[in-house]
């Protein structure tokens, strides 16, 4: 009898604790202390958070076939206003440089688009920590980069070691995406390689996997999911350098002024997504095995 009294009590006891957590997550948003942050304060007195998104990146931010915008930032930004009590509308622009101008105007309250973290774009918003490092690196076509003898080196270190041992590194030709990282790290790494810049990250591998360039530059993960997703385009003709040439990180950002919600995100990538394994879990639901 005393062994059944003890189990009624711990029934008790974690019925009380699970009612106080129901109770505590109905509080939501409006336990948020918000401290300094004019856009923390908007969040919580609309109940509302907008995160803007990468109008595509997969896969962080696309559509699937029933139109439907979904990606690992996507799950992340979901995760997010789950864990403040408040509801997700998400904001896509047309364009991903769209995405300054919007959170500096108070249209969208935090950038989640795969973003890469760099002293131009600090100037214009803060940036979080990194919730994913990665880096650019190359895809090749290994036919177009045979006309310059360099369709099978594997490295950024071999092919301009090459280029510069054949006196060609002024023919190499280079796809890169207007307005991103990737484009801007071109004139340090290929000083003397010809750009052709596309509007899309789409399109710049498309033009490399067509031979209007010899290699197409961005990060390793679109690389990698391009080239997985069109295997018709790249099977025996693409190759996708292992190890990156920049390494490079991606973070949220937000409008300037705005210490408490910066603090409360930092956190929120630590713990979450990183201490709880959420990240992971979000990037095996969208990668091939």
């Amino acid at each position: 009898m005393k062994r059944w009294t003890n189990f009624q009590g711990l029934m008790l006891a974690t019925l009380t604790f699970t009612v106080i957590l129901c109770i505590q997550g109905l509080a939501g948003a409006s336990e948020i202390v918000t401290g300094d942050s004019p856009v923390l304060q908007r969040i919580v007195k609309d109940g509302v958070i907008k995160v803007g998104f990468n109008p595509l990146f997969k896969p962080f931010s696309f559509t699937n076939k029933k139109d439907e915008r979904i990606g690992i930032d996507i799950d992340i930004a979901e995760l997010l206003a789950k864990n403040m009590g408040v509801k997700l509308e998400k904001v896509v622009p047309n364009s991903f440089t769209e995405l300054f101008s919007m959170a500096q105007s108070g249209q969208i309250d935090v950038i989640m688009a795969a973003m890469s973290r760099n002293f131009e774009r600090a100037g214009k918003v803060d940036f979080t920590d990194s919730y994913y490092d990665t880096g650019i690196t190359i895809m090749l076509n290994k036919i177009r980069a045979n006309k310059l003898k360099v369709g099978q080196v594997k490295s950024y270190g071999e092919l301009m070691e090459k280029l510069r041992k054949l006196g060609k590194e002024d023919q190499l030709i280079i796809a890169a995406t207007t307005g991103k990282g990737s484009l801007r790290s071109v004139p340090k790494f290929f000083p003397q390689a010809k750009i052709q810049e596309y509007p899309t990250n789409e399109k710049s591998a498309e033009a490399a996997a067509n031979g209007e360039t010899h290699i197409m530059v961005h990060d390793e993960i679109f690389l990698n999911t391009w080239a997985q997703d069109n295997p018709d385009k790249t099977l025996y003709k693409m190759i996708v350098f292992p190890e990156p040439y920049k390494p490079d990180t991606y973070g949220f950002a937000i409008a300037k002024g705005n210490q408490s919600f910066l603090n409360m995100l930092n956190m929120f990538i630590a713990d979450k997504l990183r201490g709880q394994g959420y990240f992971e879990n979000f990037m095996r639901k969208y990668m091939k095995k």
